[in-house]
């Protein structure tokens, strides 16, 4: 790898996926308006089978790529931390081995960040079925919410790998956290780190949630019992960041009624709306932006996890 600081590192933790990996690599490789010997790659193995064969053939095909190996498996967050210890760039990207940026993700991101802003996030678009991010993206749903630092305080707003941010000092993921600890990493940057994130509303990211795939959240929906583990995860950080204002602990209770929702629903053994999260986190965003939207929200809510308010913004 070149000996010139980069502009951007791209940490992508992998686990015994290999052929995801290769498409995730293939995508930064094929990033536009950014040079790439501007771009690290650090690619960390949590423990998982070798996948040193398709390090080196992205590296075959031009991206600046280093692998590094866990002996045995540590979790995503440490992964990621792993990933943040190496990295040499003023800025910081994270991808996940089954995820893919589309062409101009780092692109539109850096531009972004020439505002002065300490990290930028862009929409992400969901899908059940893989897709060649070269291709126009069908039958996909767009996550675009709004930031706002408080609102932030009652939930996560935008998944990981749509965001680009200055490379923190100090600041990693805690890795005692099974599942949402990038959002723990983003409060931890805003408040304790003072970090000033902004939105750029363009889809540049794809995010598959398979349902085959294992994931914390895919699990969720598919008992009680995960959605209560997951539930008291979620009381676990809002007790490690206490609310500071009065509106943002109110909102903690809107988040609070839709993951009860989802438990009634699971208990009358009818699954909740697949993007039931999705769509419940743009109501309370929408809420958060006009008050008036406020006194109807706990019914959107139950109408949102039941499928029967489903607002989904498809693109073609």
């Amino acid at each position: 790898m070149s000996r010139v600081i980069p502009l951007v590192s791209v940490v992508v933790p992998t686990l015994n996926r290999p052929a995801e990996l290769g498409q995730a690599l293939a995508s930064i490789t094929a990033q536009r308006g950014v040079d790439l010997t501007e771009v690290e790659v650090i690619v960390v193995n949590d423990g998982g089978a070798p996948v040193e064969s398709v390090v080196c053939a992205a590296r075959e095909r031009g991206l600046p790529v280093t692998g590094v190996v866990h002996p045995r498996r540590r979790g995503l967050p440490s992964a990621r931390n792993t990933g943040l210890d190496r990295a040499r760039g003023r800025y910081v990207a994270f991808l996940d081995d089954d995820d893919v940026f589309m062409p101009r993700h780092l692109a539109t991101a850096l531009t972004g960040l020439e505002s002065g802003a300490d990290g930028v996030a862009t929409t992400c678009l969901v899908t059940d079925h893989r897709i060649d991010p070269a291709r126009p993206v069908t039958e996909a749903v767009a996550w675009d919410v709004g930031f706002d630092p408080l609102l932030l305080e009652a939930c996560n707003l935008f998944p990981v790998h749509t965001a680009v941010f200055r490379r923190p000092a100090t600041a990693r993921l805690h890795p005692e956290l099974p599942a949402i600890e990038d959002w723990d990493f983003w409060l931890r940057l805003t408040r304790e780190h003072g970090y000033h994130f902004t939105r750029i509303h363009q889809p540049t990211v794809v995010y598959h949630r398979i349902p085959q795939a294992s994931s914390m959240i895919g699990a969720v929906a598919d008992g009680a019992a995960a959605m209560a583990d997951f539930s008291v995860l979620v009381r676990r950080i809002w007790s490690r960041w206490p609310a500071t204002t009065a509106r943002s602990g109110r909102f903690r209770l809107y988040s609070g009624i839709m993951y009860w929702q989802v438990l009634g629903a699971l208990a009358t053994g009818q699954p909740p709306n697949a993007h039931y999260y999705l769509h419940s986190i743009q109501a309370i965003e929408h809420a958060w932006r006009d008050p008036d939207a406020e006194a109807g929200l706990i019914e959107e809510l139950a109408q949102t996890v039941r499928g029967e308010h489903a607002d989904d913004q498809h693109v073609a």
